[in-house]
């Protein structure tokens, strides 16, 4: 397998030969008279481990209570409502955390599906409930086999991937992209319904998420495949939520270029950070691991962080308490079996284009020693805590902003089984 088809996401390997749906499970009705309020704040993501031996729950759907600590986790398989085959993606709640938007990998047996559950709060505990499953895309549908739609192409296994689901902040419109078709998609929570057909543009290779500013007037789509560094820069229509192509930003200066981006993370309107995983042994050598930032203002964009303070390619980051988090962890490495030990760094930017060094969290020093990878980062708006995820080692960890430290460690123990889609609300 040459190094450009290993390093296709971590999710064509992983969700191959999910089957078709099981049998349903009957459940007593709810009564809905005792629903009530959620939690203040609420975390989920999603078992997304497609082993066999790992069973009903290595495809669920987790819940966090950050405040208690209480962690749930929900199959989807015997889930009400249900059941739902395949392996997860991405999640996304709504600020009032009573309702989840779950991504679900589409190959040769199931569409790509977008699936909607209500949480039904009753004694503090939810109770899922699938409403609605969506076909987004075909069962059987071939991505562009030249971006990576499968590592394995022609063989059984995933062929398209629903990433990076972002909702407005004001709540109105769920946004993710079909990584695999080079399309961004946008849904209308108010109307239940898509907004219009997907949409496309020649700049779009293996876009993973389409992300709002906070005011929702503009959103980013970062490129995750090697050697590709622009950023494209979307309208978002005020009233219906229709993205329109404005323009492109490219990282690269004459210093190098940061591609195999994953993520975007607004500063405000118009500066965004993007995180930057290819290393300089990786495609044509042309880019760092590290922190980019753009500016929707110059149309361009300038490194902040680079291989001299970065430990592994850049898969996540978040802000919190004037701090930026970065999620150190390279997936094209860890798919080809090298070592990726992965690593959270924090970053005071009070100068935001000049980070400085605060700590970083390892294996063995204030992580678990057998910790890897990290992944997905989740700050609530507050930033009363930032969550940090790895996939690879099973752990989903909370840390204290204020003291950088650890407040608590969920694992194998508390049933997480490869964690991935981590959501944070309010």
């Amino acid at each position: 397998m040459t190094l450009r088809a290993i390093s296709s996401f971590v999710l064509a390997l992983l969700i191959a030969g999910c089957g078709p749906s099981p049998a349903t499970i009957e459940h007593p009705p709810l009564d809905l008279s005792l629903d009530e309020p959620a939690p203040r704040s609420v975390v989920t993501t999603m078992n997304i481990n497609p082993d066999k031996k790992a069973g009903p729950q290595g495809s669920a759907l987790t819940i966090l209570n950050p405040e208690t600590g209480d962690l749930e986790v929900f199959p989807f398989a015997t889930m009400r409502g249900g059941p739902v085959a395949g392996q997860g993606m991405h999640t996304a709640l709504t600020s009032d955390r009573q309702r989840v938007f779950c991504t679900l990998g589409g190959n040769d047996d199931l569409d790509l599906r977008l699936v909607t559950i209500d949480l039904h709060w009753q004694g503090g505990k939810a109770h899922p409930e699938v409403v609605e499953t969506r076909s987004v895309v075909d069962a059987g549908t071939r991505g562009n086999e030249s971006n990576g739609a499968s590592c394995h192409p022609g063989a059984p296994g995933i062929r398209q991937e629903g990433h990076g689901s972002r909702i407005t902040e004001d709540g109105r419109f769920l946004t993710f992209t079909e990584m695999q078709n080079d399309r961004v998609r946008v849904f209308d929570i108010a109307q239940d319904a898509f907004v219009g057909a997907p949409q496309s543009h020649p700049n779009l290779y293996a876009p993973h998420g389409l992300y709002p500013n906070p005011s929702g007037t503009h959103a980013a789509t970062p490129q995750y495949w090697f050697d590709h560094n622009t950023v494209g820069i979307w309208t978002l229509d005020s009233l219906t939520g229709t993205p329109a192509f404005a323009f492109a930003i490219q990282m690269a200066d004459s210093t190098g270029s940061g591609a195999y981006q994953h993520t975007v993370r607004w500063l405000d309107d118009s500066r965004f950070y993007v995180t930057v995983t290819q290393e300089a042994a990786q495609g044509d050598g042309s880019s760092q691991q590290g922190i980019w930032m753009g500016d929707l203002t110059t149309r361009s964009g300038k490194p902040v962080l680079g291989e001299n303070d970065i430990l592994e390619g850049v898969s996540d980051c978040g802000i919190a308490k004037g701090k930026l988090y970065v999620a150190e962890g390279n997936v094209a490495k860890f798919l080809a079996g090298e070592p990726t030990p992965g690593h959270l760094s924090v970053w005071d930017i009070s100068a935001p284009e000049a980070p400085t060094l605060i700590r970083r969290f390892s294996a063995g020093d204030g992580f678990p020693g057998d910790f890897s990878n990290a992944h997905s980062i989740g700050v609530p708006i507050d930033g009363s805590s930032v969550f940090v995820e790895s996939f690879s080692s099973h752990y989903l960890i909370q840390v204290d902003p204020v003291s950088d430290t650890v407040m608590r460690v969920f694992g194998k123990d508390q049933g997480l089984d490869t964690p991935h889609g981590i959501y944070v609300q309010p």
